[in-house]
């Protein structure tokens, strides 16, 4: 496998007599998510990266249990964004040491208890963070390892969703930081400095604007050591690799990304040898790894179109209806799991919600859905069931399958409405 060109996952390779085995076991809808592509993607990081970074798995993309339990031991630590996930993580087996918590809105609670789990870096994203933080960690009698946060100064480009170079809530401008170093050593050793954070955006395909904006990262935390003696022991680069979602495959170039920086990875290390570098990465690892199968329930036609009513829908699977994150409609990779082989046709793909934007595929092209048919929507394995609205209509969740070298385990129950209560 090069890093370059990952494989792409051929759902319909599995027989269809496995998927209705799957069906009839564990009902529809379902969720199935393969940790071994998972590891795969990993692996492919690092060597692209020629072993100099360590990648973490951002638990927001995909918090299911069985899969976080599947990635201890394959990823080097955790990024996470709330006390939940926090929880989460622990319950999954993985170390406090080797998690970074990042998010604009951590609440006091969710400080103390990262700090008493002893979480390896919790990014301040502001000034008064930095003296909550302080105080929490004196409450406890136990310091508080932190990152710095930066909002760099200069703009990015290339990214779909931006999150740094301009006004916003992540963390502390880049003009701040010495603010941001006099508040943090005035606070002594109730604050224990680990290093510097940036993540300035989402969904990059140009591995030279990765490659910019990473290299813009080493800067600030090259003068970081320089003005103040801090040395960046962990430098978070975000990630934020480009991966789409539709049926035209496309995603960041892994090789070019990583010939492009390994001499700026290993100048770094000669400098600052105790360092580690990181990359911080959810989609880009889990998208493709994972497929939400739906059951065609009615076939019907109107004003000369073809519909495909499924028992799920957007109350499951947001992103692939196009509401959530999503500038431009696109089909996300649709199958026909039943029978791949039957003649194609144009129809749209519905769930089953009184909501006309509940459509997981507009004049989507697939072998002719008839009910019963198992229908997969790829590209699912990140921000499906963990971004949408679950409790719209009172439908069942889906099942959440784990697949490890060929055995398949649930990952989440089912849960009714009434779970909720």
């Amino acid at each position: 496998m090069t890093a370059a060109l990952l494989p792409a996952v051929d759902w319909t390779a599995t027989p269809p007599a496995q998927w209705q085995a799957l069906a009839e076991a564990h009902g529809t809808p379902l969720y199935l998510l393969d940790a071994d592509v998972v590891a795969q993607r990993v692996q492919a990081v690092r060597e692209a990266f020629g072993g100099l970074a360590q990648v973490y798995y951002a638990v927001k993309a995909n918090p299911n249990l069985g899969l976080l339990r599947a990635l201890a031991g394959v990823v080097d630590g955790l990024d996470i964004s709330s006390g939940g996930e926090l929880a989460q993580a622990r319950l999954a087996g993985h170390d406090p040491a080797a998690m970074s918590f990042a998010g604009p809105g951590k609440t006091d609670e969710e400080l103390q208890d990262a700090i008493a789990a002893g979480v390896g870096g919790i990014s301040c994203e502001s000034l008064r963070e930095l003296d909550r933080c302080a105080a929490l960690a004196r409450r406890l009698d136990r310091p508080a390892r932190v990152l710095l946060r930066v909002n760099p100064i200069a703009p990015n480009r290339g990214y779909g969703v931006k999150m740094g170079g301009r006004p916003v809530q992540f963390g502390i401008d880049e003009a701040a930081l010495d603010e941001a170093v006099a508040r943090l050593q005035a606070h002594g050793p109730a604050l224990q400095f680990q290093g510097l954070h940036a993540y300035v955006g989402s969904q990059c395909f140009d591995a030279a604007v990765v490659a910019e904006t990473t290299r813009d990262t080493l800067r600030i935390a090259g003068q970081l050591a320089d003005r103040h003696g801090l040395v960046s022991r962990l430098l978070n680069l975000g990630g934020g690799f480009g991966l789409g979602q539709s049926a035209e495959r496309k995603l960041l170039d892994l090789a070019a990304a990583g010939g492009m920086l390994q001499p700026d990875f290993q100048a770094w290390r000669q400098r600052f040898p105790m360092g580690t570098l990181l990359f911080e990465l959810g989609r880009y690892l889990t998208a493709e790894a994972g497929v939400y199968v739906t059951r065609v329930v009615d076939t019907k036609a109107s004003r000369g179109k073809a519909y495909v009513v499924c028992d799920g829908g957007l109350n499951h699977q947001l992103a692939a209806a196009g509401t959530f994150g999503a500038a431009l409609r696109g089909n996300f990779p649709l199958f026909n799991l039943s029978r791949p082989e039957a003649e194609p046709t144009a129809c749209q793909v519905a769930g089953p919600s009184c909501n006309p934007t509940d459509l997981l595929g507009v004049d989507a092209t697939l072998p002719t859905p008839q009910p019963g048919d198992l229908i997969g929507v790829g590209q699912s394995g990140a921000y499906g069931l963990t971004a949408s609205p679950l409790l719209f209509l009172g439908h069942d969740t889906p099942v959440e399958l784990v697949r490890r070298h060929g055995e398949v385990s649930v990952g989440r129950r089912r849960h009714s409405v009434l779970d909720f209560n």
